[in-house]
């Protein structure tokens, strides 16, 4: 029997970690450069990784699995994490960022009926125009570069368009192959930016670089992308999107204790109006979908293999 719910152990794990994305910007605009951090983030995870990822291309995979999760990876990483880090970079709060890209569960939800043929209900749809009527109220009044809001706009499409592309291409490879190749084209990528900013030569004396890397590395990749891609596979691109909505809270909080972030009523009323639309949204049970395997329909349920 199909296992119905509203709110996971899952989707608490991909808010939490999620959030971490954020905290991990504001540390990396301290440091030398920000494209250097991520170059080392995705360098060191995509050698972790090699020996999964290789297994997984040759028993299998193809050059499938590369290409398709090369694209994925440079909408969902290269896109969604580069322009966060970088307009955290350039002025913007990473609360507000965070906030930003909250919008895109609305954006997910305005093409899953045409793209995916998941049906969007009533109370789905005003649970998610009042969330993002929060986001508005909460992003109000910041003083931000121009700039920082394109890019946080860029970055918002690049998630959305990874959501829909992974499924509508229902893409079974396993959590830590995708997270490996992904990082390999995100590794290349952010290699050109750092050549062009610093170089590629690390700080080894400097312990606050690694840490930032480590944290990018354990919380906001590992961490982050397999509770994205579990909760993604387990249940509809709308839902997922939408539990997205809670992770300003986390990070609004967490950027206020630890960083000084200014905590405005607008940014709390936005806040909170954010909170009463995803609980609207996410208060019909939603069926836990089965995740795919290539070239076949619905399959058994998440286990230890996917992640290998």
């Amino acid at each position: 029997m199909t296992r119905r719910y509203p709110f996971s152990l899952l989707d608490l794990g991909l808010v939490a970690m999620w959030s971490s994305g954020y905290v991990g910007a504001k540390l990396a605009a301290e440091t030398q450069s920000v494209y250097l951090v991520l170059f080392w983030r995705f360098l060191l995870v995509a050698l972790l990784l090699a020996p999964a990822s290789i297994r997984h291309i040759t028993m299998g995979g193809g050059v499938r699995a590369v290409w398709l999760n090369g694209v994925l990876g440079v909408c969902g990483m290269f896109m969604q994490i580069g322009c966060a880090v970088v307009a955290v970079g350039m002025g913007m709060s990473a609360g507000t960022v965070s906030i930003i890209y909250a919008t895109q569960p609305l954006l997910t939800a305005a093409l899953a009926d045409p793209v995916l043929g998941e049906r969007v209900s009533r109370r789905q749809w005003i649970g998610l125009a009042i969330a993002f009527a929060g986001v508005w109220i909460a992003s109000g009044g910041q003083s931000a570069p121009p700039l920082t809001y394109l890019l946080t706009a860029l970055g918002t499409f690049g998630l959305v368009a990874a959501t829909l592309i992974a499924k509508v291409t229902n893409d079974a490879t396993p959590i830590l192959p995708s997270i490996g190749i992904q990082s390999s084209f995100c590794a290349a990528l952010f290699m050109l930016l750092a050549i062009a900013d610093v170089g590629l030569r690390p700080p080894f004396q400097d312990p606050t670089f690694w840490f930032v890397v480590g944290w990018f590395i354990v919380f906001s990749t590992f961490g982050a992308f397999s509770f994205y891609w579990m909760c993604l596979r387990r249940s509809s691109a709308v839902h997922v999107g939408t539990v997205l909505y809670l992770t300003p809270v986390f990070a609004v909080a967490v950027t206020w204790l630890f960083f000084d972030e200014p905590l405005t009523l607008a940014k709390l009323c936005g806040l909170a109006i954010c909170l009463a639309g995803a609980a609207i949204s996410l208060s019909r049970p939603i069926a836990i979908v089965p995740p795919l395997t290539v070239g076949q329909g619905l399959a058994k349920p998440l286990d230890a293999h996917d992640l290998t």
